[in-house]
């Protein structure tokens, strides 16, 4: 009888095993399809940044514009349009657009790099809950072999593994 529970437990440690890979299969995919999710989000967010840079520098230069307009238009009311003044005036406005521009640029540069960031974050995430899984599926199939051995003798005398045990000594 003691040989049948020996056995029947060895077996229900294997299918143990095999449930447990099971749900480690899941959980794998799990973690593959959240980190997935993360470069998904962190794309439309890319996207969404660059069209917001773009209407920015849009809205600067249409600024610019009506400013360099009104700099012209009163030149001209005034007198003045051939003026260093207005022509001063004028080229100031570029210069501020210049710098504008410059800045959003560094601003959306800041952010490509913000999310570089947080793609490899989530990538890191990935790799350690990926060891994780790997550490646990090890640490069962330890657990599964002790119990193998101890079903079949362990280096008891009716040992099945007394052979391979005296092949070491």
């Amino acid at each position: 009888m003691g040989e049948v529970a020996q056995v029947v437990g060895a077996v229900m440690s294997v299918a143990g095993f095999a449930k447990q890979q099971d749900a480690r299969d899941e959980q794998r995919k799990a973690a593959e399809n959240a980190a997935n999710a993360r470069r998904q989000e962190l794309a439309a967010q890319k996207q969404r940044a660059d069209i917001e840079n773009v209407r920015s520098v849009r809205a600067a230069i249409r600024q610019q514009y009506a400013t360099s307009a009104g700099i012209i238009a009163r030149g001209a009311t005034t007198g003045t349009s051939g003026s260093s003044g207005v022509a001063g005036g004028v080229a100031s406005t570029g210069a501020q657009l210049a710098g504008n521009v410059s800045y959003m640029s560094n601003v959306a540069d800041t952010q490509t790099a913000s999310m570089a960031a947080a793609e490899a974050a989530g990538q890191a995430n990935l790799a350690s809950a990926q060891a994780n899984i790997d550490y646990q599926t090890g640490s069962q199939m330890m657990q599964m072999g002790g119990t193998i051995f101890s079903a079949g003798g362990g280096t008891g005398e009716d040992s099945i593994f007394k052979p391979i045990i005296k092949a070491f000594k």
